[in-house]
């Protein structure tokens, strides 16, 4: 970050700011120009390509794979040639720098189009003003100027080559401008107003950034001290991993909010108001103006903001003046603003408890997709693939995408981001069902993008996945064939972009894949059991699905963790929350039986609620449950086997087979030492002795219970009574359950 001696305001034109600036629109650009500047631009350039003039003599093989020809009736033949001859020194310099940056980051030089721009650059500096004659930078006119200068120069062209020269050389002027704009400027990084990692190269983001190639634009931020403030604690957030490139769009966002309401009532400066007493009506006011907006668009339009919104506006306000309350001294010097010393601890606290929305983690009832609903999707894909003149929407990738997500539960960039190979031998082999093609047969690695250090991401995969996986890369490989990219090259992604990336740099755009799940819905028409309509386009939704039938077949939730990439169980309770009929029906899959073999006469449904395990752990024992009531205490100590009130079923057998060897073996022991220092064994009237037979009794009648309760029940679900005690009289269902309870 900036040390305050290197802190350079930015002087501010009078062109206003527009969403879509991919510089920042105060940067006087024409001012940032000097010959150095432009001299070491051009020494950037490796010798190779450091020249004035492309054509087959000279053309460098990097650059022919580049550079798009077109047939010249003069040559008989396709020409690339490209020349920056005639124009100013230090604007050959900017071209020649411009074209090596577009050919490295995998984009194409058009020879008709650059011809253009060339065109009208010397036509402005021959026809133009004074003021476009005496140019010696692309950066002296805007791209409208431009135009404007070479219009004179240009009359002798037909009306369809001048709305060819102006269509396409506006663009290309600015996006030349806006490279060189970031390579001219003197400042640091984060004190630009539009943030743009796709061409200012310094500004620290992840390897795989899901959202990369989005500007964060803080021009909106109209009051001085907010913005310029804004731009330092997100800019060192950023540089300390604090925040990720994609946390900085809600940041800036929520910030409006405020900058909305500045800009209706004012404020006295950083500390919002001049009297101390005055900041909580203030804070009160700015909060019931974000409570009472409207939403004016989309789905919610008419509607009051949500909740998570309103959230995120309070923690975003109240983390910016924490900030900048610990770190006032520095920011006042740096941002050369001493009213960020006026600062008192209670702004660390500045928006009221009684104004933060309680957090609730109320998922939506249609979050998980029924078999049917799955099976409709899967069947009706194929139209994402289909050509278009067949009535399909036109895009493979698209359609290899959606059966990866259906398939794996992976998040949308998990999916969207994986390496070009993402396929990795899996040690050991173990199949997953009954058939042979549910075998997992490799290991799935994606990127991981929501969180930094969770587990290993990798997910085994069948042999359906692996074909699907290899069809992508097939479509991919020709894909980078039919782009000229060169020989050999292998692209850093599996789903790539279709424009502008012949290098194979960029992913497939996460933005571009809802849309076309849009247009899906809209031919199948997908409606769920009770005839709502399926969006196709929640992709999130095929996750909760995933996550759901693995938890309900029974799969560890540690496994599930693992297989989502979860840190913690919080986020995958979330899924377990459709788990309670599949927790009743693996209680009552097992028959409950007592220390005497005999089953309980109460209803196993009215067990299981009676239990409520989850909620009583003190009545869960190593061989079984305990039946007594909640409000008594047990006096029995450990003489479990010999209690009416114990019961167990087949699920810990085990456990009950070890208890009664250990006890048998316990009881040859004694017998052996009571042999050798009595010279007799212990009779039966022995009182150790007659409580370690009842315990094998009980544990002996237990175990044959156990074997023979399915086999005599069938499928009926009845648990089993009493203990290793003397038999009482059956009773009634009703009765059992008032004794009990």
């Amino acid at each position: 970050m900036t040390t305050p001696s290197e802190f350079i305001p930015v002087l501010v034109t009078a062109r206003s700011a527009k969403r879509t600036d991919r510089r920042d629109p105060r940067l006087p650009v024409a001012h940032l120009f000097s010959e150095d500047k432009a001299r070491r631009l051009w020494e950037a350039v490796p010798d190779p390509y450091r020249l004035d003039h492309f054509d087959s003599a000279n053309m460098p093989p990097l650059y022919d794979q580049a550079f798009v020809g077109h047939y010249s009736r003069s040559a008989d033949r396709v020409v690339k040639a490209v020349t920056l001859r005639d124009l100013p020194t230090p604007m050959i310099w900017e071209l020649c720098w411009f074209i090596h940056q577009e050919v490295i980051n995998g984009g194409m030089i058009d020879r008709l189009r650059f011809g253009a721009l060339r065109q009208v650059l010397l036509n402005a500096l021959r026809h133009g003003s004074a003021q476009a004659r005496a140019a010696r930078s692309v950066t002296a006119l805007t791209p409208d100027d431009w135009l404007k200068h070479a219009r004179r120069g240009l009359m002798h062209l037909t009306p369809a080559t001048r709305k060819f020269y102006e269509q396409h050389t506006r663009g290309a002027l600015k996006r030349c401008q806006d490279r060189l704009a970031h390579a001219y400027h003197d400042g640091q990084w984060w004190q630009l107003d539009v943030w743009n990692p796709a061409m200012d190269t310094r500004i620290p983001v992840r390897e795989h950034e899901p959202n990369g190639r989005h500007v964060t634009n803080f021009s909106r931020l109209n009051t001085e001290w907010l913005r310029e403030g804004a731009k330092w604690w997100l800019g060192i957030a950023l540089s300390s991993g604090q925040y990720t490139w994609s946390t900085l769009k809600t940041r800036v966002d929520s910030l409006k909010w405020l900058e909305r309401y500045i800009d209706q009532i004012g404020c006295a400066g950083p500390q919002l108001v001049a009297d101390p007493h005055e900041l909580r009506p203030w804070v009160r006011g700015f909060l019931e103006t974000v409570r009472q907006h409207r939403v004016v668009t989309g789905p919610t339009k008419g509607k009051p903001l949500g909740m998570v919104v309103r959230r995120q506006i309070n923690n975003t306000v109240e983390a910016f003046y924490r900030f900048m309350y610990d770190h006032r001294e520095e920011a006042a010097t740096a941002l050369a603003e001493p009213r960020w010393r006026l600062l008192e601890p209670h702004y660390c606290a500045i928006i009221p408890l009684e104004y933060k929305p309680r957090r609730v983690n109320k998922l939506s009832d249609d979050l998980v997709l029924e078999d049917e609903v799955v099976s409709q999707i899967a069947a009706g894909s194929g139209a994402l693939a289909a050509p278009k003149s067949e009535g399909g929407i036109g895009d493979i990738q698209a359609f290899h995408a959606l059966m990866l997500l259906l398939r794996t539960g992976r998040r949308l960039h998990e999916i969207l981001l994986m390496d070009f190979d993402p396929l990795k031998p899996l040690l050991s082999r173990h199949g997953h069902g009954e058939d042979e093609g549910d075998e997992f047969v490799a290991r799935m690695t994606y990127q991981l993008t929501k969180t930094s250090d969770g587990p290993a991401p990798s997910i085994p995969v069948d042999a359906e996945i692996v074909q699907i996986v290899r069809a992508q890369q097939q479509w991919a490989q020709q894909f980078m064939v039919d782009q000229g990219a060169p020989e050999g090259t292998i692209p850093q992604y599996l789903f790539l972009r279709t424009r502008g990336n012949r290098l194979g740099k960029l992913p497939y755009s996460a933005g571009t894949l809802p849309g076309r799940l849009r247009v899906l819905t809209e031919l199948l028409s997908v409606t769920d059991s009770v005839g709502r309509p399926v969006a196709i386009s929640k992709t999130h939704r095929f996750r909760h699905t995933r996550a759901t039938s693995l938890i309900n077949a029974g799969v560890p939730i540690h496994v599930v963790m693992r297989y989502l990439g979860h840190i913690t169980p919080t986020m995958t309770l979330h899924y377990a929350k459709t788990l309670a009929e599949t927790a009743e029906r693996e209680f009552l899959r097992f028959k409950k039986v007592t220390a005497d073999g005999r089953q309980a006469a109460i209803d196993p449904s009215d067990l299981y609620d009676l239990l409520a395990l989850q909620k009583r752990a003190d009545r869960v024992l190593p061989n079984g449950w305990c039946m007594l009531p909640p409000k008594q205490v047990c006096t029995k100590g450990n003489a479990c086997l010999s209690c009416e009130k114990w019961v167990t079923d087949q699920s810990h057998r085990d456990e009950l087979v070890r208890q009664l060897d250990q006890t048998e073996a316990l009881v040859d022991q004694r017998q052996t030492q009571f042999a050798a220092r009595y010279g007799e064994p212990m009779g039966e009237d022995n009182v150790w002795l007659a409580g370690r037979l009842a315990e094998t009794t009980a544990l002996r009648k237990v175990l044959v219970a156990l074997d023979q309760v399915a086999v005599l029940d069938g499928d009926q679900m009845r648990a089993v009574r009493g203990a290793g005690v003397p038999d009482r009289p059956e009773s009634t269902p009703e009765q059992s359950r008032g004794n009990i309870a």
